[in-house]
């Protein structure tokens, strides 16, 4: 009797809060009063709050506290052990992911937010709450990121060159016009407004106990296997696309779980930074947003002014961060025995996760995250279709070095819609603080038998991998362009001959060398390509070597590797970024034919040491004739670098071998 007289006074209290909060929904929330976790005891009776459908109501259930976890250890997180009952609770299964946050009440004071469940258990019993005491915390920790450097994308603008585009694309096809031969005019751009002044940076509290704060680490005993209940969202990404982010996301310490993870169905989002929070709504914390979103979604457990805090447990735990808070629409739940999930819709950014800390994320509502915005447009030669993608990933060092590759590689795959035999043509300009004039740009081509998407991504993975990893100083990346090309079938070529216009010559003299290849199943082509003789280049036989870019000389490295060791250098010390950089964009392209010395593999001690003499011997000989020229006209230019290569349509595969005869300079 008094069990049941006990729940109809809780379901009374229930219906007059969720009075409250829906009055209240229309105004600017407010911190509630707060029940301390000293007083929270064994057998009380409590309400929280979330939303399972597409009403958008924000709809009780009954909590019934059985202890309190870590409550004696300085080091542990501490939290309340519940059990869950109510009509919710037997609607969705028991407490499902994208319940996180969901916040808890006990005589209408808050006390926490629903946060983790023991794996495989029967998720109406042995639910955790994160007491709110340790998420108010989460507001006071310094934010120091998101000092933005350049005005960011303009969302509406960008919707609206995107469907010009489309519309565009759709004109074309109705004319019966390949789409791919005017993408130039219909692709998406981003404002070059990059020389604006600066946005003011945003000012940061002083906190005294933060860095003390910082180190708190959540002790094994209590949060061993558990799952946080929290759902993932992605769109666009496709089935190899996922597993590729899965990959990605697990470097980062994310375990995704491929099978669980919900299409948001989001494109390009709007940004509304008039949107209204209130506990127990649903929240999205994304990474990124547009054609291609990935985020997790939970619920709201309090909010104060433009302040919110959600989740009840880290999503990353990157501590002080820069990620989209987005809007979140619940459609359904889905559940089985031992867990569940809400599914979804994300259609707006309505604010910034800046903290994401063991006990939860904090956002502001109303503040757009500095972004990099990445702009893919993919041209299939064989089905004619051009499409561009528009994403914008998080201003994150880790997020943005595996993030971006994978949006690349989901646009070109999700354009081809097939996996056989390909050959692409792709093109990326990064706009950051590196490069010429704040340019790096490289064109290349590549081919693979099943997944040519994969080895296109390689070199942009590269570079980004040099400039994030940066340990001088800070990037500041623009925005990412790429362009490709994808056509069916193998276009490679084999090299057969290689000719010189004449065969004694002097050195320092310009010649030309007439190749032959051989396209994969094609005619044969010829291929002029330049060559200088080294100025210092010894009299007598000259072994060339003529191969493709993409091949690499090891009896080359070896050697330079040899002769740095033995004049001193440290090769454990990475050479500055800018050094990287050079090295990786003045690399030979696959489809371009070298022409360079032959370098024979030392077969012992005493071959390597000659080679190494011979190779200095050559150097010393070089920079006494150029330091002769500069004495003779102090005025007179560096000729730059000869350039003994020549680019052709097809990836070329192999090497063969010519020489010349090098006369006496008289």
């Amino acid at each position: 009797m008094h069990r049941l007289f006990g729940k109809m006074k809780k379901r009374l209290l229930a219906a007059c809060l969720s009075a409250s909060l829906l009055l209240g929904s229309t105004a600017m929330a407010a911190l509630p009063e707060i029940i301390s976790l000293q007083d929270v005891k064994p057998g009380m009776w409590g309400t929280g709050y979330t939303v399972v459908d597409s009403s958008g109501e924000i709809r009780p259930f009954d909590v019934e506290v059985v202890g309190i976890l870590g409550d004696n250890s300085k080091m542990s997180a501490k939290r309340i052990l519940v059990n869950l009952y109510g009509d919710l609770i037997e609607e969705t299964g028991g407490a499902i992911s994208g319940m996180s946050g969901s916040p808890i009440y006990f005589g209408g004071r808050l006390a926490g937010a629903l946060s983790a469940g023991y794996k495989d258990m029967y998720p109406t019993q042995r639910i955790m709450l994160t007491p709110i005491e340790d998420m108010l915390k989460i507001w006071q920790y310094p934010d120091t990121l998101n000092r933005t450097k350049f005005p960011q994308l303009d969302l509406k603008k960008l919707k609206a060159e995107r469907e010009k585009f489309q519309a565009a694309e759709a004109k074309k096809e109705a004319d019966g016009k390949a789409a791919s031969d005017e993408h130039e005019d219909a692709s998406v751009a981003v404002p070059d407004e990059h020389e604006a002044d600066p946005v003011a940076d945003t000012e940061v509290a002083e906190v005294q106990d933060a860095a003390a704060e910082a180190e708190k680490d959540a002790a094994a005993d209590v949060l061993a296997d558990t799952e946080e209940k929290n759902t993932y969202f992605a769109s666009g990404f496709g089935s190899k696309g996922m597993k590729l982010l899965q990959e990605g996301m697990g470097r980062l310490g994310m375990k995704l779980d491929y099978d669980n993870v919900w299409d948001a169905g989001a494109s390009v989002m709007q940004a509304r930074p008039d949107a209204v929070l209130e506990p127990g709504s649903p929240v999205g914390v994304a990474l990124s947003v547009g054609d291609f979103s990935f985020g997790a979604m939970g619920t709201v457990t309090a909010v104060d002014d433009k302040k919110i805090l959600a989740f009840g447990h880290p999503y990353t735990h990157r501590g002080n961060v820069n990620y989209f808070m987005t809007d979140a629409q619940v459609i359904s739940t889905i559940h089985g025995p031992t867990n569940g999930m809400k599914l979804g819709n994300v259609n707006g950014i309505i604010g910034r996760i800046n903290q994401d800390r063991q006990d939860g994320v904090g956002g502001i509502l109303g503040q757009m995250p500095q972004t990099v915005p990445v702009i893919v447009t993919v041209h299939d030669r064989d089905t004619g279709r051009s499409v561009t993608y528009n994403s914008m990933l998080a201003y994150d060092e880790e997020v943005v070095s595996v993030l971006a590759p994978v949006v690349v590689y989901s646009s070109i795959s999700n354009t081809l819609d097939r996996q056989d035999g390909s050959t692409a043509s792709l093109k990326f300009s990064l706009r950051s603080n590196y490069g010429e004039k704040g340019l790096i740009e490289r064109r290349n081509m590549f081919y693979d038998a099943e997944d040519v998407a994969k080895v296109s991504i390689g070199e942009l993975n590269d570079i980004l991998g040099v400039i994030l990893g940066n340990k001088e100083k800070e990037p500041d990346l623009l925005d990412l362009k790429v362009d490709v090309t994808v056509e069916r079938g193998r276009k490679t070529a084999t090299l057969i001959s290689a000719v010189p216009s004449k065969k004694d010559v002097l050195p320092g003299e310009k010649i030309t060398f007439d190749t032959t290849i051989q396209p994969y199943r094609g005619e044969k082509i010829k291929v002029s390509v330049p060559y200088t003789v080294p100025k210092a280049q010894v009299p007598g036989n000259l072994a060339l070597d003529v191969h493709g870019g993409g091949l690499v000389n090891v009896a080359k490295i070896l050697l330079a590797q040899q002769a740095a060791l033995d004049a001193g250098v440290n090769m454990d010390e990475e050479p500055p970024v800018s050094v990287q950089l050079q090295d990786m964009l003045a690399s030979s392209c696959n489809n371009e034919i070298i022409i360079e010395s032959t370098v024979v593999v030392p077969k012992n001690d005493e071959e390597l040491k000659e080679s190494i003499k011979k190779a200095k011997k050559q150097a010393e000989q070089l920079a006494k004739q150029e330091s002769n020229n500069a004495g003779r006209n102090s005025n007179a230019r560096q000729e730059p670098a000869p350039v003994n290569k020549a680019a052709t349509e097809y990836i070329i595969e192999n090497i063969i071998h010519t020489n010349v005869n090098v006369l006496e300079k008289k």
